[in-house]
C-alpha cells in the first residue's frame, strides 16, 4: 500500500458538527506530522438533512478558537464509501448500526468502528458516543472538540506508526 492513500471517513448524523470537526482535526494532525500526502480524510452524514451546507457555525467557531479550520460541505454517506474507505469511524452507536446495515461483506464490516474506540480516556470495551452538541449551548461544542481532538491525536499516532487498533 506504499503508493496508495490510506482513506479515512468520519460519519455523524447530518455531517455538520462532529464528523466535519474530526475530519479537520485529523487533517491538521497529519499536516503537523508532515504526512498528509499519505492520507485522504473525509466526512459524511447518515442523513441528508444538510447536504451542501457548511458545518454548523457554532462548531466552526469553536474549532477556529483552537486553530482548526472546517471547510467541508455536508454530504450523505454512500454504499460506495463503505467499499472505498479503509477506515470508517462512526461518531455514535446509531451511526455505527446504520453503517453496518449497509455492509456488503465481512471485510467492509471490519472497517467500521466506533470513533471513541480510539479515545485515550476510554478504557473498556463499551465505547461511548461522541455527544451530539446540536441542541445544546456552546459548552457542548467545546466538549465535543475536547473528545474529538484527543481521539484524533491517538488515531494519527496509530496511522503514522502503523498500529491497527
Amino acid at each position: 500500500m506504499s503508493n496508495e492513500l490510506t482513506r479515512i471517513l468520519f460519519v455523524c448524523t447530518g455531517n455538520i458538527c462532529r464528523s466535519p470537526l474530526a475530519e479537520a482535526v485529523l487533517r491538521s494532525e497529519l499536516e503537523r506530522r508532515g504526512v498528509e500526502s499519505r492520507f485522504e480524510v473525509d466526512s459524511a452524514g447518515t442523513d441528508a438533512y444538510h447536504v451542501g451546507e457548511p458545518a454548523d457555525p457554532r462548531m466552526r467557531s469553536v474549532a477556529r478558537r483552537h486553530g482548526i479550520d472546517i471547510r467541508t460541505r455536508s454530504r450523505r454517506v454512500t454504499r460506495a464509501d463503505l467499499d472505498a474507505y479503509d477506515y470508517v469511524f462512526a461518531m455514535d452507536a446509531g451511526h455505527y448500526r446504520a453503517l453496518r446495515h449497509g455492509v456488503r461483506d465481512e471485510s467492509t464490516e471490519e472497517k467500521i468502528v466506533m470513533f471513541r474506540a480510539h479515545d485515550p480516556e476510554v478504557n473498556d470495551r463499551h465505547f461511548p458516543d461522541v455527544p451530539d452538541p446540536w441542541y445544546g449551548g456552546i459548552d457542548g461544542f467545546e466538549r465535543v472538540y475536547e473528545i474529538v481532538s484527543r481521539t484524533c491525536v491517538r488515531i494519527a499516532d496509530e496511522l503514522v506508526n502503523g498500529a491497527n487498533d
